[in-house]
């Protein structure tokens, strides 16, 4: 008997549904944060989107400060952070912040490179007067008859919060020699990069290029041994803070990093890697 022409499309159509699997949406996991950090998330990130298809992570700067804003206020799923979260963020947003270390950093100061032909070292005093503006010109410390530009980076940074903590001793210091501020380690690199009298800072990440040198400071270098082994002395710890209880999505990220292939990715990316 034949069957009609309407019940064989449709019978056709059904039996494609069946045989056809459903559409997975991936879920999606949002990063946002410290510029010393994205590198190594960014990277990272790469490589686990590609090795599975369950979640997509997307990862963007900012800022340690609005890294730590965004996942206490529930805009992202993770926060990275070049230091740890503040007393007066806690007071602010609550203490439910979990916190996962997935490197070590140096503080490198760095210098434009016709600089670093004649000041290849600095004591930790000469930088603090140098940023302080009680150094105002290279001849003072070596260097050639030309005023000092300093570069600095915003309130908010994590990078900066560091720098002030270790040269002036409070983070809430300010850089009264300051000429420019920078939102971005990148930002900063191309303003030292692009002037022959700059002085500024920078994570280890972003060291590289001829135009920005890294000087020694009180006789050591910033390198990733010398972090590692204590030696330098403007160092810290990058993290990684969820909010409240790591989700499983969360996890799974945070674990990849902190994994040997994870770690050997930070090592890649320029810092010293946490395990």
């Amino acid at each position: 008997m034949k069957m009609n022409k309407k019940k064989m499309i449709f019978s056709i159509f059904l039996i494609t549904i069946l045989i056809v699997p459903a559409v997975h949406s991936a879920e999606v996991l949002t990063i946002t944060g410290s510029s010393t950090v994205l590198p190594v998330a960014a990277k990272c990130a790469e490589v686990f989107n590609e090795k599975q298809g369950d979640i997509t992570v997307q990862v963007s700067g900012g800022g340690s400060g609005h890294g730590i804003e965004a996942v206490a206020t529930g805009k992202a799923d993770i926060g990275m952070a070049s230091r740890e979260v503040k007393d007066s963020e806690i007071n602010k947003y609550g203490d439910k912040f979990i916190e996962d270390t997935i490197a070590r950093d140096g503080m490198a100061v760095v210098v434009s490179s016709k600089i670093y032909k004649k000041v290849q070292n600095l004591t930790k005093e000469q930088i603090r007067m140098i940023f302080d503006g009680k150094i105002k010109n290279w001849k003072e410390v070596g260097g050639p008859d030309k005023r000092i530009f300093v570069v600095v980076r915003k309130s908010g940074s994590g990078t900066r919060d560091t720098f002030m903590e270790a040269i002036f001793g409070s983070s809430k210091a300010e850089a009264r020699g300051k000429y420019i501020e920078t939102s971005e380690n990148s930002e900063m690199k191309t303003a030292i990069s692009q002037s022959d009298i700059a002085i500024g800072y920078l994570g280890l990440g972003y060291l590289g290029g001829k135009e920005v040198k890294a000087i020694s400071v009180d006789g050591v270098s910033p390198t990733k041994e010398t972090v590692k082994d204590g030696t330098y002395p403007i160092a810290r710890s990058l993290y990684l803070y969820t909010w409240e209880k790591t989700s499983l999505k969360e996890g799974k990220f945070i674990d990849f990093i902190l994994s040997e292939e994870g770690q050997n990715i930070v090592g890649e990316e320029g810092f010293v890697p946490a395990r």
